[in-house]
């Protein structure tokens, strides 16, 4: 499915680093100095502050927000081999050293796949690690560092973050997930009762019943 956007209709900062830009869905935001890297994917409406990092193969939903100074997909390191640096299973940091260049047989993946849901909130200075699955609709709050999934419409928070309490009833969240607001054209979308859930619910239903 296609948002019927191009890339005209994004907003990107000029000091923003996008190393992947295919992998954008148009229209996005992406802030001042923001990374993105390789073998990443941003859904559309997907806003991405100025400082935060998205690192190698994550997976981004659509309508997500990230605020100042985030690291997603953060690396992982070896705690089971002789040493916890990435000298050896990676040669690319010290390339002027010829010695460091050897044939490594040591295999470590640091950025294991990384999967945010649609309609994410992530708050400031937090950090994602890599390997990481955050359900649709999850709020992390700022300062937090999440080594564990997080479920659909959980708000998780600490260091290392744990569950506070979810966003809406459990009939409220599977409502939600059935309906999948985040794929309908936007033009769908823009006119519903935002504040009042259960009628905003009740009017995504009725819509995915019309194309029943």
């Amino acid at each position: 499915m296609t948002t019927g956007y191009d890339a005209t209709q994004s907003q990107i900062e000029r000091s923003a680093n996008i190393k992947s830009p295919e992998g954008l869905e148009h229209p996005v935001s992406i802030g001042h100095r923001a990374e993105v890297h390789v073998d990443v994917n941003v859904g559309a409406f997907t806003f991405i502050n100025t400082d935060t990092i998205i690192y190698r193969n994550t997976f981004i939903g659509r309508y997500c927000s990230f605020a100042r100074g985030c690291e997603i997909g953060a690396a992982n390191h070896p705690t089971h081999m002789l040493s916890s640096h990435s000298f050896q299973y990676s040669g690319w940091m010290f390339p002027k050293i010829d010695d460091y260049g050897f044939k490594r047989a040591t295999r470590f993946l640091a950025h294991s796949k990384t999967t945010i849901g649609s309609d994410v909130w992530v708050g400031a200075q937090s950090v994602i690690k890599a390997g990481v699955t955050i359900g649709h609709g999850a709020v992390i709050a700022a300062n937090s560092v999440v080594t564990k999934d997080v479920p659909d419409y959980a708000i998780v928070g600490g260091s290392p973050a744990k569950l506070i309490r979810y966003r809406f009833d459990h009939m409220s969240i599977l409502f939600l997930l059935q309906t999948a607001w985040w794929e309908l054209p936007f033009g769908q979308i823009k006119d519903l009762p935002f504040d009042d859930i259960k009628a905003c619910i009740e009017k995504l239903r009725e819509i995915r019943r019309q194309e029943a």
